[in-house]
């Protein structure tokens, strides 16, 4: 579906029905027409080994649950604006 659709910026939770969020990040790091696409992560698990590993896979962001606004909104402005944008 991301491939088709062509989003300027993907919102993953990780704890999906069908696949691992993590496995998502990975296959959309690997295909070259979504490797560009910044991936945020959103979800309760808010261990620093999680966060780690998941921005080293390639994720732009990890916001934790229960989501703040602000900071959501602010991410996504500095994202989409950002210089590689």
């Amino acid at each position: 579906m991301v491939q088709r659709l062509a989003a300027d910026l993907e919102a993953l939770g990780l704890n999906l029905p069908d696949l691992p969020g993590g496995e998502v990040l990975r296959r959309l790091q690997e295909d070259p027409r979504t490797r560009e696409t910044p991936v945020i992560i959103i979800s309760a698990d808010a261990t620093p080994g999680q966060i780690r590993r998941l921005l080293a896979a390639g994720a732009r962001a990890y916001l934790t649950k229960p989501l703040d606004s602000q900071p959501f909104l602010r991410t996504l402005d500095e994202i989409l604006a950002g210089p590689d944008r």
